[in-house]
Formats: structure tokens, sequence, C-alpha cells
């Protein structure tokens, strides 16, 4: 991923959407700190309504991603979205990356939900990168091996296993600790021809 004119700006949201999460605001503080949000709030909305007045770059380096990508699965552009970055490792799409607290489920855990989220968006990447046509989730199957923890650094891996005319099969794991914690499958569909 290229560095963009509002890289510092995305990267600041997205931390102020983390730290939102799991702040601790005191009653001293709050009110000076709903004057600040309320402030930067505003130009937020202003910008939205007129977006002709924003210069926003596409933040992905390749064609077959959509321009002003937000993304729940990796815009940095959306403070919601985990930190992914996936790059080319050999036949396999690679994403190292640590979840803080909003992502959790059971204590200590990672939401089944989040994982499901990460193995879905690495498998699509890996089935669209540089093809011809997009495919999309047909089916997904996940088996949760081992919990995947909160605030430990995770590796999530994604391939295309095969290609059968418009199916791409697709395998995934995340993996903690040398431990592979989720398995799955997938199948990828491209459109009929019209």
């Amino acid at each position: 991923m290229t560095s963009s004119p509002i890289a510092p700006f995305t990267e600041l949201t997205t931390r102020l959407g983390r730290e939102l999460m799991t702040a601790l605001v005191t009653e001293d503080d709050a009110d000076a700190l709903a004057q600040q949000v309320a402030g930067i709030a505003e130009q937020l909305s202003r910008a939205a309504a007129a977006p002709h007045t924003v210069s926003v770059g596409d933040p992905h380096t390749t064609p077959n991603h959509i321009a002003g990508d937000i993304t729940p699965a990796s815009s940095p552009r959306n403070p919601i979205a985990p930190p992914m970055s996936i790059v080319p490792d050999g036949d396999d799409y690679r994403c190292d990356l640590t979840l803080p607290l909003q992502y959790q489920g059971p204590p200590g855990r990672v939401h089944g939900g989040i994982v499901a989220l990460l193995i879905d968006h690495i498998l699509g990447h890996a089935a669209n990168w540089g093809a011809e046509k997009r495919s999309f989730t047909r089916s997904l199957t996940l088996n949760y091996d081992a919990g995947t923890p909160i605030g430990e650094p995770l590796t999530v891996r994604g391939r295309i296993a095969r290609v059968e005319g418009r199916k791409r099969f697709m395998e995934a794991e995340i993996i903690c600790d040398d431990v592979v914690r989720v398995r799955a499958e997938g199948l990828w569909l491209s459109p009929r021809e019209a």
C-alpha cells in the first residue's frame, strides 16, 4: 500500500476510534472532551455533506479495488476495520496483525465473527488479486481448532487451492504462536456471462 496525502488523517481517526472503545473518562474531563469531539464531528459532517471539496486518493495500489474503499475489513479510512495489510507471500496472501480489545468475544479471545471476517477478506483478496473477472464468496466453512487470542501477534494466510471454470476453491488459516487456531475452506464464484 502506498502512502496517500490523507494517511496521517486516516491513521489518527482510526486511533481515535480505538481509543474511544477503551477510554475511561472522568467527570472532570467529560465536558472538555465532549466539546472537542463535537467540534471535530461538525467538521467531518461538513466535509461529508460536500464530498467534492475533499480530496481522497485510492489507498490501494491495484486497480481491482474500489476507489474510496471503506470496507469494514481493512480500509485505513474505516476506524472500525481490523488493522489488516495483506501482502503476497509466494502462492499465499498473508496478513500479520495484532487485534486490540474491541475485537474481543469471549474473555481474552477474538470474537468468532471477527475471525470469519478476517478469513473472508483474505480469501476474497487472494481470489481476486489480478483476476480478470471478480469472484464472490459462495460458501465459507471455518473450523475453530483453538481460541484466537486478543493482543497477540496473528498471521492470517489464504490461497487459491484450485480453479474449475468460474469456481475458485480457497483455503486459509489463522496462526498464533505456531499453532493453527482456525482453518477454513471456501468457494468463490464468478458471475455467469450475460
